[in-house]
């Protein structure tokens, strides 16, 4: 009796692991193996102006990745990219633990023949233990 629950125990694990692997396999073709791995982590949208903020997984020990922030401009019905910022160091966040602990977005109007400048500030979670960054600013100008 009890080799047959130990033999039903030890084919479970197996079970186990096959799927397992099968689901590790699946996640890496459907992210491409050679796509680094990338998460978002803020967006903030205004009538004309909208922010995407990602972190993109850099390599190393420990696991650091780098925040970008993307900036759009509405054109009619559709966002277009103005550009990409970068949001403190290349690879210098903790890829687990960073998190938006505030975002700031600001569209200034400013009359003819002034262009408009859209803004961010943005205080990002370095680890729970040491809490968040201090401000960091970008602008886009169109």
């Amino acid at each position: 009796m009890i080799s047959g629950a130990l033999r039903r125990i030890a084919v479970m694990g197996v079970l186990l692991a096959v799927v397992g692997s099968a689901t590790t396999v699946a996640a890496i073709s459907a992210t491409g193996a050679g796509q680094p791995q990338q998460r978002q982590i803020a967006v903030a949208t205004l009538s004309g102006f909208k922010v995407v903020l990602t972190i993109t997984r850099g390599s190393g020990q420990p696991p650091v990745g780098t925040v970008t922030a993307a900036g759009y401009r509405r054109a009619g019905t559709v966002w277009q990219l103005i550009s990409r910022k970068l949001i403190g160091k290349a690879n210098g966040w903790f890829w687990f633990s960073t998190e938006t602990c505030s975002l700031t977005t600001t569209q200034f109007k400013g009359a003819a023949p002034t262009r408009p400048v859209d803004s961010i500030t943005v205080r990002l979670l370095i680890t729970p233990a040491l809490g968040c960054s201090l401000p960091i600013s970008e602008r886009w100008k169109p």
